[in-house]
């Protein structure tokens, strides 16, 4: 009974941090480019852009 209370925590847990994460990634619910600071052909080479949606790279404009 033990084994399948933990097995039951893991599994909550492992949701609970995914809908975490999901919430808060970045781009908020766009292509990250968008709102990069570094959105420029010259300065970003990537392949993936304009359309990332993940980026190591990735800053986010600062407001002025």
């Amino acid at each position: 009974m033990l084994h399948w209370t933990l097995e039951v925590i893991v599994v909550f847990g492992a949701v609970v941090l995914s809908v975490v994460a999901f919430k808060h990634r970045k781009g908020e619910d766009a292509f990250l480019c968008q709102d990069c600071r570094f959105n420029d052909p010259e300065k970003c080479l990537k392949e993936v852009r304009p359309y990332a949606v993940e980026c190591t790279s990735y800053r986010k404009v600062k407001a002025k």
